[in-house]
């Protein structure tokens, strides 16, 4: 389980033999420092050696702890004072067929504010490697993250990190064979939800048919088909989804119906039709914090549709209804110039906002809202405001507001389709990302 970089144990760091000198070596790629040369720090100690620290991109800390003893007292400390636990965005490219290679993945870490771009898989067919005869790779929505996952016709797999470098051991693939369908990861559970193929389905089973897989008994079993309620929307294009520990969660993109599912019990709860502001023309759902999910809506500003505008949301997770009467606003606006970025419509063209859509992925940390009409518009990062700051005035939902334009590389003409994530990322997934880039 990935965690935010928080104060945890550091993986297998062995310092005996280590020098008290820094030197990383940079066998990945910063897409904003081409130029990037070792650096050697020599004699810092105590509060300089933490300050120092405090500075050094999150993917480093690794090597740094590995130095000495005192930089692993250091960045432990560092992280204790200065949690780092903002989501990470992740960024999916598949290339065109004429293009070498199959897809290229990348990270951007919101501390150093810098893209990586991440080794490709060796492929193997080692239980815990990639396999190689999937047809579907995607991301898929869990509680702590997005996961890569691969399916087949006859198998299934999950990474265990958030950048693909380790994989779980297949499982048999959903009875139902399906080309669009929502997967998430569910506590224990894997959820696939829809997307069947009306030509292959046999007699008995359904476009919205949803299937369980329990990672404890090793079994898929079939669960209550998506309620009637989306009929001609079960499938991953028209459906927003989010993973929480217990439930799964989906709504309508075009219409702000959302509706919960509880696999241990195989059940739909009861579906609600959100009417929040009736000029929202496409909706989106995330996790949120503090146990409550964030729905997010844009549309034009007027009926002359002068501008556009993208509004938050709070829910209470088990009730599908706006939360209120904290000490942080229930509803945020984002700030125009991230919205004109995102979606860049002329003035007064208001037929074309029931063209547009939205998407958010996102933790109980923070996200990223983008328009998956046009990817290569970037990201808006946004953060949470921690709940427990105290003040006598209302304080906003959102801290943190930042624009994330996309690698420079990915704007070459070899990249076809694109697919935005985003997790959590502990010191675990960084010592498998050294390992696997080493």
């Amino acid at each position: 389980m990935a965690m935010a970089l928080d104060f945890l144990p550091f993986p297998n760091m062995n310092t005996e033999n280590t020098e008290s000198s820094l030197h990383l070596s940079h066998n990945y790629n910063h897409y904003h420092n081409h130029n990037h040369k070792p650096v050697v720090l020599l004699d810092l100690y105590g509060d300089v050696l933490e300050a120092v620290v405090t500075r050094v991109p999150t993917v480093d800390l690794i090597p740094a702890s590995r130095v000495s003893r005192e930089w692993r007292r250091a960045v432990r400390s560092s992280l204790l004072r200065h949690p780092r636990r903002s989501p990470w965005l992740l960024l999916r490219c598949l290339r065109r067929p004429s293009s070498p290679g199959l897809h290229s993945l990348h990270a951007f870490d919101p501390f150093s504010r810098s893209w990586l771009s991440l080794p490709q898989p060796q492929y193997s067919t080692s239980p815990h490697k990639k396999p190689v005869d999937h047809d579907i790779t995607a991301f898929l929505s869990a509680s702590t993250g997005d996961r890569l996952h691969t399916l087949s016709a006859s198998t299934m797999a999950v990474s265990q990190d958030p950048f693909g470098t380790e994989w779980r051991k297949d499982s048999k693939a959903p009875k139902i064979w399906r080309k669009d369908a929502v997967v998430a990861e569910v506590g224990r559970w894997l959820v696939v939800a829809g997307g069947g193929c009306p030509m292959v389905l046999e007699e008995g089973e359904v476009v919205g048919a949803v299937e369980v897989y329990d990672k404890q008994a090793g079994a898929w079993e079939s669960a209550e088909p998506i309620p009637v309620q989306f009929d001609g929307s079960a499938y991953a294009t028209w459906l927003s989804a989010a993973a929480s520990d217990e439930r799964l969660y989906v709504m309508e993109k075009k219409t702000g119906l959302v509706g919960c599912f509880d696999p241990q019990s195989k059940t739909w709860g009861p579906t609600c039709q959100l009417r929040l502001d009736p000029a929202v023309s496409a909706w989106a759902i995330a996790v949120g914090r503090d146990e409550r999910l964030l729905a997010v809506g844009m549309g034009p500003v007027g009926q002359s549709g002068s501008g556009t505008k993208v509004r938050f949301w709070e829910l209470d997770r088990e009730t599908l209804q706006p939360v209120a009467g904290t000490k942080t606003r229930m509803e945020e606006e984002m700030p125009t110039e991230m919205v004109q970025r995102l979606f860049p419509l002329e003035e007064g063209d208001v037929d074309a906002w029931w063209c547009c859509s939205v998407e958010v992925c996102g933790t109980d940390r923070g996200g990223y809202v983008y328009n998956p009409s046009e990817m290569r518009n970037g990201a808006v990062l946004y953060e949470f405001t921690e709940t427990e700051e105290e003040g006598r005035m209302q304080l906003p939902m959102v801290g943190r507001w930042e624009w994330v334009p996309l690698p420079e590389r990915v704007g070459d003409s070899g990249m076809g389709r694109m697919e935005f994530g985003c997790s959590a990322v502990g010191l675990d997934d960084l010592a498998s990302f050294w390992r696997h880039s080493s």
